[in-house]
Formats: C-alpha cells, structure tokens, sequence
C-alpha cells in the first residue's frame, strides 16, 4: 500500500494514496499519543491510589498499637486482680476449715453437755476457759504431780 516507484496508475491517484498514507499514519500516531498518554495518567492514578493505600494502612497500624498496648496493660490489671483474688479465695477457703472446725467442737460439746445432766453450755465453756487448779505438790503450769528424787535415788 506504500507508493512504490514504477507501480504508477492514472492521473491523481498517486497523490491520492500518499496523502491517505499521510494521514494514516498521522491519526495512527495521534491515537499512540493518546493510549500513552491514557496509559500514564492510568499509572499516576495507580501510584496515588497506592500512596493513599499506605497511609491509611500506617494510621490502621498506628490505631491497632495503641490498642494492643492498652489491652496488654488492661490484662496486666486483670492478672493482679486474678492473682489477689485467688489469695483471698486461698484465705477464705482456711477460713471456712476453721468455722467447720468450730462447729464439730460445739457439736461435741453439745453432744458432751447432753450427756452430763444438770450441767449447763455455759458450765462447760467456764470450764474450758479456766485455767487448771495447781495443788501445792504439782509444779506450776502442769497438771503432773512433782516426782520427789530421795538422795538414795541420787546415789546409786
């Protein structure tokens, strides 16, 4: 289709075909220049689509550490509390081993007092709560009799 020497028709053809070649080739080139130029502002779009992608991403990554470190101290209060409460539950625990302790005494008083007519609860809590009757010959503080060593003993 290019005009090529000694292939010449009739009158203006020749002038014809190169000026359709011409302007062929002239909106053929006007059309590159416009894909490329779609093709760079389709780019630059892309890269300022991405630029914002990152920035909002740092910001997300920004937000997202300052919550994790709020929870990591929230779950260091928890574990205090947990810890506290576990003490206190250990302390409870003992606590009600004591009253249940009690409760079998006064279970065994109660069943003691039924068994000894006419005396009263408040006989045997006196009782109880009164230091033991130390006779002269029983040392003192002790429920024993005092052991008299004769000096045959001491000589054998």
């Amino acid at each position: 289709m290019s005009n090529v020497p000694g292939m010449m028709s009739s009158g203006s053809e020749p002038d014809a075909q190169g000026v359709n070649v011409d302007e062929k080739k002239r909106k053929r080139m006007i059309s590159n220049r416009e894909s490329a130029r779609r093709s760079r502002m389709k780019k630059q779009k892309l890269l300022e689509d991405l630029v914002t992608e990152v920035a909002s991403l740092k910001v997300q990554i920004h937000n997202n550490t300052n919550k994790y470190e709020a929870l990591m101290q929230k779950i260091v209060v928890l574990e205090s509390e947990n810890n506290a409460l576990k003490v206190q539950q250990m302390e409870l625990a003992q606590y009600l081993k004591n009253l249940q302790l009690m409760q079998t005494q006064m279970e065994l008083l109660e069943f003691n007092l039924m068994n000894q007519p006419g005396r009263t609860l408040c006989d045997i809590i006196v009782d109880i709560n009164e230091p033991p009757k130390v006779q002269s010959w029983q040392c003192h503080g002790s429920n024993q009799p005092a052991i008299m060593a004769s000096t045959e003993m001491l000589n054998y």
